[in-house]
């Protein structure tokens, strides 16, 4: 699983960075005193601080082989399409039908048509948003004592609690308060693995790309269709600022939103690995819940 190790690197120095990690964290700077060796037995720049999250490369840990469950090619599509549908409803109920003026649908949308979505289906969830709903965050624990994060969007809120609370009993886990404590809100930006001019972007690239746009951290992941691509994380109000200076640099955005990030992770035995993929599927394929966060290393 996911070792720690921590690098600190200036503006100047990222292009000599030859890590192949696959994480990197930015955090406020510090400057140990002459006196003080660092602690982490590293070089110490002035500038800018990075944490280097050393983890496995994508699709070769346990966890994200066993935590994509999924049937037909169809029924998975009409899962995603289903999801998406609320996230419109959601976006449009808060901040307006007109995505002009409302970034957040506007973002969806932008999902919506890379899905393929069909336009008619689009329109019906917009004709939806002033349809009786309300947003539900719940709480939960899974096997092995990781944390859950449940949003849905539900015209019940007492049978959604319900469903939702047997699901997790069934599955091992229980409702739990606290939970939302490892997890922060965060922006989100999805970019591909090739930049404008179709060349390769590599994870070295990436994380220099991180330090000129102010991200946070920048991870390798696959996407829902087991696609390489690079996730960069910032905080949520500079969103579209650090969206729109990465696509300035030549790389080629697919999407940004916000997200429930973990700050804290948990690793679970082979067994409860099983179980809990389990038990997100099964969350997440409740008619009301729009998405599952959990903080399993």
């Amino acid at each position: 699983m996911a070792t720690w190790a921590a690098f600190y690197l200036s503006r100047a120095a990222a292009p000599y960075f030859k890590s192949r990690c696959p994480g990197v964290r930015a955090a406020s700077q510090r400057v140990f005193p002459a006196s003080q060796p660092d602690p982490f037995g590293c070089s110490t720049f002035w500038g800018r601080t990075l944490h280097l999250t050393a983890a496995v490369p994508a699709g070769h840990n346990k966890w994200s082989k066993v935590r994509h469950i999924k049937g037909p090619k169809d029924m998975e599509r009409s899962r995603i399409f289903s999801k998406l549908c609320l996230s419109i409803r959601l976006a449009a109920k808060e901040g307006g039908p007109n995505p002009e003026l409302n970034s957040n649908l506007a973002n969806i949308l932008e999902v919506c048509r890379r899905k393929h979505m069909p336009k008619s289906t689009i329109e019906a969830s917009l004709k939806m948003e002033k349809a009786k709903g309300v947003y539900l965050l719940y709480e939960g624990r899974g096997p092995g004592g990781f944390s859950l994060l449940i949003e849905a969007l539900s015209n019940s809120g007492s049978k959604c609690y319900s469903d939702i609370r047997h699901i997790l009993s069934k599955n091992g886990g229980m409702m739990a308060e606290g939970a939302r404590h490892c997890f922060d809100k965060k922006g989100v930006i999805i970019v591909g693995v090739e930049d404008r001019e179709k060349k390769a972007v590599n994870l070295e690239h990436a994380l220099e790309l991180a330090i000129e746009a102010e991200a946070e951290d920048v991870k390798e992941t696959e996407d829902e269709e087991e696609k390489n691509i690079f996730k960069f994380i910032c905080d949520a109000s500079s969103l579209h600022q650090v969206r729109k200076k990465l696509d300035s640099l030549g790389l080629c955005s697919v999407s940004c939103t916000l997200e429930f990030i973990p700050h804290t992770k948990v690793q679970l035995a082979d067994t409860d690995l099983e179980q809990a993929a389990h038990l997100i599927q099964a969350l997440g394929n409740h008619e009301d819940v729009i998405q599952v966060y959990d903080n399993i290393e």
